[in-house]
This record gives structure tokens, C-alpha cells and sequence, in this order.
């Protein structure tokens, strides 16, 4: 009764078919969703994602199961399962990845990164600046290093951050 503490909850927070929740949820345990989810879904457990369930969103859990449809940047510490229902689309990072056949992953997934979207943004940015710089004829003979079996004149200089690298 009162000055008790209780043992932690067993029973799931179910998000029942036909709810819908916008906002941001924050839950200790388990999750179930089965209806829809609008927003950010930060769990301390594991999380489900029944057949007719769905997230829109940013999911982050220790373990997510998906027999319905993710849409977002998910992040599953420990254990990622995708069953043949499932569908996720966007970027996902996870310590463990499953998918059975006929489930689907679109997008981009990152084994053990934390967080996946600083990732793709350094990515792209690196991507951008990339450039191919053909040597003109007179610089191609001066003092060149040689070049290994296969190689070509081509050089490669991709500018990161303050530095210029070439190779």
C-alpha cells in the first residue's frame, strides 16, 4: 500500500488498433503498438509493432520487433527484428539486425552507429566536395610518384573540414 514500493510493471503499454497518438511518448518497459503513432517513441525496453500498427516518426528502444510499418530514423540498441510483415523505410541503426523473407528495409542502415542521421549528414557532406582533378599535361611529368599497376592519371581531392587530402 502507501511507503511500498511496487516491482516493476510486467504488462506491456499497449497502443490499441484504431488510436492514434501525436506527440512524443516516453515509456519504461515494454510497448506494444498496434494503432498509430505520429511522433517520437523513446523506450527503456523493448518495443512491437503489431501487423496493423505503424510509426511515423523517430523510434529509439533497447530491442524492436516490426510486423507492421516504420517510417523514420530508428535506433535499436541491442536487437533489430523485421518480420515478413514488416516494412521499415528510412534510416535505422541497431547492435543486431534479423529480417525474414518478405519483409521490407528501405533506406539506410548502420550497424552500431547511435546515431544515424550526424552520420549520413557528414556523409553527404563529404560526398558534395568531392572533386576529380586531371593534371594538365606539363604538371602530369613533373616529379609525379609513380603510380600503382592499373592506376591512371586521375587524382582524387576531397576537402574535409579545414584539410585537403588528395589520393
Amino acid at each position: 500500500m502507501f511507503g511500498q514500493k511496487k516491482a516493476a510493471a510486467t504488462e506491456p503499454t499497449v497502443i490499441g488498433q484504431g488510436a492514434v497518438i501525436e506527440g512524443s511518448l516516453r515509456v519504461s518497459g515494454r510497448v506494444q503498438v498496434d494503432g498509430r503513432i505520429e511522433g517520437s517513441l523513446i523506450v527503456d525496453g523493448m518495443v512491437s509493432v503489431g501487423p496493423t500498427g505503424s510509426v511515423v516518426g523517430d523510434i529509439e528502444a533497447d530491442e524492436l520487433a516490426v510486423g507492421g510499418r516504420v517510417e523514420g530514423t530508428v535506433t535499436a540498441r541491442k536487437h533489430l527484428y523485421v518480420a515478413s510483415t514488416g516494412a521499415v523505410c528510412g534510416e535505422l541503426c541497431y547492435g543486431t539486425l534479423q529480417v525474414e523473407r518478405g519483409a521490407v528495409l528501405d533506406g539506410r542502415a548502420l550497424k552500431g552507429e547511435t546515431k544515424p542521421t550526424v552520420a549520413a549528414k557528414d556523409e553527404k557532406k563529404v560526398a558534395a566536395v568531392a572533386t576529380v582533378v586531371q593534371p594538365s599535361a606539363p604538371e602530369a611529368k613533373k616529379a609525379s610518384p609513380p603510380l600503382p599497376v592499373g592506376g591512371s592519371d586521375t587524382k582524387v581531392a576531397t576537402k574535409v573540414g579545414l584539410g585537403v587530402a588528395a589520393s
